[in-house]
C-alpha cells in the first residue's frame, strides 16, 4: 500500500512532541541495511533511492518507501529540510551492524 504523504501530517500535527525525527531516522536507517543507503535514507529523505543493482534490504523496498515518505512529512510538519535532515544518532560500537 502506498502512502499519502498529505493523510499523515495531521496526526503528525496532533502527536505533537511524541513524534521524533531521531526515532524515526534511527528506525529507516536499519531498514535500509545501514551503510551509506541508509544514512542516505535518514538525513536526506527527499533524495534518497535505492538503486536495484545494490544488495539485499533487511525490509521490501515498498516498505522502505513508506517509511521514507513518513520521515518527509514529519519534516516538514516540523519545519525542518527533508533534503537536509540533522544527523541522526551516532552508533559508533554500539552493535547496530
Amino acid at each position: 500500500m502506498k502512502l499519502n504523504p498529505e493523510m499523515l501530517k495531521p496526526s503528525i500535527r496532533s502527536a505533537g512532541r511524541r513524534w521524533r525525527i531521531s526515532t524515526l531516522q534511527t528506525a529507516i536507517y536499519v531498514a535500509a541495511g545501514g551503510g551509506m543507503i541508509g544514512r542516505l535514507y535518514a538525513e536526506q529523505p527527499a533524495d534518497a533511492y535505492v538503486d536495484t543493482r545494490a544488495g539485499r534490504r533487511p525490509y521490501p523496498l515498498r516498505d522502505l518507501e513508506n517509511m521514507r515518505r513518513v520521515l518527509v512529512a514529519m519534516a516538514e510538519v516540523k519545519g525542518l529540510n527533508p533534503h537536509h535532515l540533522p544527523p541522526m544518532p551516532d552508533f559508533h560500537n554500539c552493535g547496530t551492524f
